[in-house]
């Protein structure tokens, strides 16, 4: 059985600033295909940059870059692997290309190539730099069949690996697992997607990929919080009137980070809106459910709660040490005129 125009799309995302300022890149914006896009909206869609065809190690295929308003980028490269490719071929290649060992260096270089042209968007840009990667397979369809139900073992993909699975795997495969008619096919793995559309639409892959940066977003502010609240202890060894300072300044700097997250956290949210479209609407749902972003941000949720917490605390102990402050002020005051009045 012959797969229609199969491709392989890897894609590699990297947090780069706190935030983007797409509005200086005057670039087009991301744009899903399917009917009813109002039903689809993005808030602020992300910069879309064609950066051209691109070969390495004799593969080649189109590089593409988007750019997310919270500071994250995404570089995919699409591979296309002919009109017709038998089934068992497209597996191998499938399950081979991504694990090629040359792509991180590959994807690293071609960040470092963009970069000089976002410096003005970047706004604090990142040192330490997360990242994410995932893989998309997409083809037009198998030859002979319907699209919403192939008569081929679609688990080694899922999977990543070939195996003799047991029916607990393929069950759990099952859940993933989304048509929206008999033409195609979107399925789900952990960092790997297969979609089969007649129609040759990605939006599926563009869903999964913004799944994907506000993972990485999210990870990047849990580990700012935990890095906050790992600092707080020793502002606090600082006991009296001497910490007063110290405190003063960890309070405004707990005040502002605590605003800038839950500005972002507040962005990302209504970033994108999903309305009368059910069929997307499952397919966020469950790749939010899949890649862990609910832990991940129930995590987020806990650390700002306990940086609100601390704040209060902190806000506390500076009011303590303020009227210590005033009360030593006033015995100094009565100690003065006492001596004054004694000599």
């Amino acid at each position: 059985m012959n797969v229609l125009s199969p491709h392989i799309a890897l894609y590699r995302l990297f947090d780069l600033a706190d935030e983007i300022d797409l509005a200086r890149l005057g670039t087009p914006r991301l744009r899903l295909s399917r009917p009813r896009l109002g039903a689809v909206r993005f808030q602020n869609p992300p910069a879309q940059l064609e950066l051209g065809v691109r070969s390495v190690e004799g593969v080649s295929g189109l590089l593409t870059a988007r750019l997310y308003e919270f500071g994250v980028a995404s570089l995919s490269f699409r591979v296309h692997l002919g009109e017709r490719l038998p089934w068992e071929a497209f597996v191998e290649k499938a399950l081979a290309m991504p694990e090629l060992p040359f792509w991180e260096g590959f994807f690293m270089a071609e960040l470092a190539a963009l970069e000089p042209y976002l410096q003005g968007a970047l706004l604090r840009p990142e040192e330490k730099r997360l990242s994410e990667e995932f893989v998309v397979y997409h083809a037009l369809g198998l030859e002979g069949a319907k699209a919403h139900a192939p008569p081929v073992d679609l688990t080694p993909l899922w999977m990543g690996t070939r195996e003799e699975f047991a029916p607990e795997v393929r069950r759990e495969m099952e859940r993933y697992r989304y048509s929206y008619s008999t033409e195609d096919l979107a399925l789900l793995g952990f960092d790997r997607v297969l979609i089969l559309d007649s129609e040759g639409i990605w939006d599926v892959a563009d869903l999964v990929e913004f799944v994907h940066a506000q993972l990485l977003e999210l990870s990047y502010y849990d580990r700012v919080l935990t890095e906050e609240l790992e600092r707080v202890p020793q502002v606090l060894r600082v006991r009296g009137l001497w910490g007063y300072g110290r405190l003063q300044r960890l309070r405004r700097h707990l005040m502002a980070r605590h605003a800038e997250i839950a500005d972002v956290k507040a962005r990302m949210e209504g970033a994108l809106r999903i309305t009368e479209d059910l069929f997307y609407a499952k397919i966020y749902r469950a790749a939010l459910e899949l890649y862990g972003a609910h832990e991940l941000e129930r995590s987020v949720e806990e650390k700002l709660r306990a940086l609100e917490a601390t704040y209060e605390m902190v806000t506390e102990e500076v009011a303590h040490l303020r009227s210590q402050a005033v009360e030593v002020g006033i015995l100094a005051l009565i100690a003065f005129e006492v001596v004054r009045a004694l000599l």
